[in-house]
């Protein structure tokens, strides 16, 4: 897909899905992922990353043309379910997409992601936090057509071919091309081309993708069975050399004589004394230690005498096997597939959503009177990060004085209205009761605006100045309801 007709297809789904909220995230599989959207009806964003097939769709059904046994573990899954998709933006630099999500804890922290879907030459996803690389600027819309064209655009096609391998390949353009296809097909809309090459071409291309994967594994296998078979034939051959090794053993010992260490081979006589025989040594080791070696060569190749055939056959038939199943992948259904998938790629553990980790609520929440919200930090970290990060210049901070305590900050969330009396108080109860002396029936209290409240300078977390206290006696207490 080229960048032009990229930004034309953004422009016509960006409208429709900018404020979705994102339920679920499937992937029918490796190279596809889908955002199932909630809002005003049921819609599916999806994006195929498949380098022969690289598109984005909005689809307004679930027609999502799952593979048996193929779906995937969806990448991020648990990063985008619950976003809200606030846009949709082409990117600046090559044909492509920037999803701008945004996700809320249920403390009130905003989270902002980025997600990138590359529809270029090396089509890829991946998701970023924190400030986008890219422009998420809103995509550009047509502008208002005030008088009739000359000549009509091109309606959009979807060019599919075949290359030298026979692999299939699919192409989504907004304008006239002139290259070699076996079929073309106009539409309506560019979502509409879309959607069109992911419900009826992208399987049929995710099957050849499948195939080729498996056999590129199992070609892997048969070389490597192969070799295996090679060496096994070389331990064969090497088996039926025990007796000699044995003999030249038994000739060492009895010639060494006068034998010296250095010598990589030794010329000596037979038994009969007019044979010579040429034995091959270790020049480190003296002729003891190389009748030893040979001994130990003839021990060895007596044992593969017995293993080595057996492991010979059993590599034979696995060989057999994985070549009958490479002859058959031509012409595998999608089933076929599956339970090849199953038997030769590598396994991975699923990782449950209920098992994934969650995010730890950091701060206890409590309502007081006069409606007030309270947030109470669980540790040092915990109220640097309320202190300092959430509470705003006007809220009002509470602390237990002269001793350890948690951090309380009733938020007045840029009201005008002032907490009466009894508020300050409840809220100081419960800074009492948050505190290493929560068990005592008077205690201190200091409260300030946050505004007069600072970091120490290289201190430990949860360490701070406090300027224009006020002092309370309270019984720590936490609200009743």
């Amino acid at each position: 897909m080229d960048s032009a007709t990229a930004r034309k297809l953004i422009a016509e789904i960006g409208p429709r899905v900018a404020g979705a909220k994102v339920a679920d995230v499937v992937a029918p599989g490796a190279d596809c992922l889908i955002l199932e959207l909630a809002g005003d009806r049921r819609l599916f964003l999806g994006a195929v990353t498949l380098k022969a097939l690289p598109i984005l769709f909005l689809l307004d059904d679930s027609r999502l043309a799952l593979a048996p046994g193929h779906a995937a573990a969806p990448p991020f899954a648990s990063q985008l379910r619950g976003s809200t998709l606030v846009s949709l933006a082409p990117l600046d630099d090559r044909p492509g997409a920037l999803a701008h999500l945004r996700w809320t804890s249920q403390v009130g922290r905003v989270i902002e992601r980025w997600l990138t879907i590359d529809l270029g030459r090396s089509p890829s996803l991946s998701l970023t936090d924190g400030h986008a690389t890219q422009s998420t600027a809103a995509p550009e819309t047509a502008a208002p057509e005030t008088a009739a064209p000359e000549t009509a655009a091109p309606a959009p096609t979807v060019a599919r071919w075949h290359d030298d391998r026979g692999r299939p390949h699919a192409r989504l353009s907004s304008e006239d091309r002139n290259e070699p296809a076996e079929e073309t097909r106009e539409f309506d809309s560019l979502n509409a081309a879309a959607c069109f090459m992911f419900t009826e071409l992208w399987p049929e291309l995710d099957v050849a993708r499948r195939r080729y994967a498996l056999e590129r594994i199992i070609e892997r296998r048969l070389r490597r069975t192969r070799r295996a078979m090679e060496k096994v034939q070389v331990e064969i051959d090497d088996s039926e050399n025990a007796a000699q090794y044995r003999y030249m053993g038994q000739l060492l010992l009895a010639r060494q004589a006068g034998m010296r260490r250095g010598k990589s081979s030794v010329t000596i006589m037979d038994y009969d004394g007019s044979t010579p025989v040429v034995i091959e040594l270790d020049p480190r080791l003296g002729p003891q230690q190389n009748a030893q070696s040979l001994f130990r060569r003839a021990r060895k190749a007596d044992r593969r005498s017995e293993r080595a055939p057996v492991r010979l056959g059993e590599l034979e038939e696995k060989a057999t096997q994985l070549q009958k199943v490479s002859e058959s992948l031509g012409g595998a259904s999608a089933d076929e597939l599956a339970a090849l998938e199953q038997r030769f790629l590598p396994t991975q553990p699923v990782v449950s959503d209920r098992k994934a980790p969650r995010e730890r609520v950091r701060f206890r929440t409590y309502r007081i009177s006069g409606g007030w919200e309270v947030l109470v930090g669980k540790s040092n970290r915990d109220n640097d990060l309320l202190t300092h990060k959430m509470a705003r210049p006007d809220d009002l901070w509470f602390h237990a004085r002269q001793t350890a305590g948690s951090h309380v900050v009733l938020r007045k969330s840029g009201q005008k209205a002032e907490p009466d009396k009894q508020a300050i108080l409840e809220a100081a109860a419960i800074a009492a009761f948050h505190s290493k002396a929560g068990k005592s029936s008077k205690v201190s209290v200091c409260y300030t605006e946050k505004r007069h409240v600072r970091k120490v300078r290289g201190g430990k977390p949860g360490l701070a100045v406090v300027a224009r206290e006020k002092v309370v006696m309270v019984r720590p207490k936490l609200p009743e309801s």
